[in-house]
């Protein structure tokens, strides 16, 4: 009797084991299929990005081919005879009438001209790593206690506005040399939205309508341009 009793609570304890593999056998399938239900979400939400940036990399080309089309055709409108708009804008900055202009305005005394300068400064990326960044200007009217940085453009927008102030923000610290004086700001243009023009008065910019190769002043009456702060 005595080993019947004794076989009997062995036999339960093989019981309790095998009761106890099962389970764990049973929540380690339940685990894998939900590792496998995630990993094919995350699969699909992987395929799912890759084909929106794949959409938006097709669009962005679509667009940047469309405005090549549209700046070759502003290009034939406003060119003429086989003018460039790289030479239309180099006829806008090289004006002498624009150190005219600007020297009328009470505290600017600016008697040199330069194009396209170009200098590199340091700045964080989105990881805040510090890289060099290309800072490029169009025109500067300079002199010894003032600069007058030039944006030029065929056709200017409020988008353009807005890339030139950010860009009139970063200027002493890409141009080091110039960081004593007082900084002002130009735009000068063909053809300009109204947009454009009340956003470029309420920062204190000069705004300069370009006839190539003749420039004249497009504020208001009692403008005062600003300082870059």
């Amino acid at each position: 009797m005595a080993e019947e009793n004794k076989l009997a609570e062995v036999n339960a304890t093989l019981d309790r084991f095998a009761k106890l593999i099962e389970e764990n056998a049973q929540q380690s399938r339940k685990d894998k299929a939900e590792y496998d239900r995630q990993r094919e979400d995350d699969r699909a939400r992987d395929e799912k990005r890759q084909a929106d940036w794949e959409k938006r990399q097709a669009d962005w080309e679509r667009r940047d081919a469309e405005l090549g089309k549209k700046v070759a055709a502003i290009s034939d409108q406003v060119g003429g005879q086989g003018n460039s708009i790289g030479e239309i804008t180099e006829a806008m900055t090289v004006s002498d009438n624009i150190l005219n202009l600007i020297n009328k305005f009470e505290g600017i005394d600016v008697a040199y001209f330069s194009f396209n300068i170009s200098r590199k400064y340091p700045a964080k990326n989105s990881r805040g790593k510090t890289i060099r960044k290309q800072h490029e200007i169009d025109g500067l009217a300079d002199g010894e206690k003032v600069a007058v940085v030039i944006e030029a453009k065929t056709i200017l927008t409020k988008e353009h506005v807005t890339h030139f102030l950010d860009k009139l923000a970063k200027f002493k610290i890409a141009y080091p040399d110039h960081a004593h004086k007082d900084v002002y700001g130009a735009l000068t243009f063909i053809r300009m939205d109204e947009n454009a023009h009340q956003l470029a008065e309420q920062h204190g910019l000069f705004i300069l309508r370009a006839s190539p190769p003749n420039v004249e002043l497009a504020n208001h009456d009692g403008f005062k341009p600003t300082k870059v702060s």
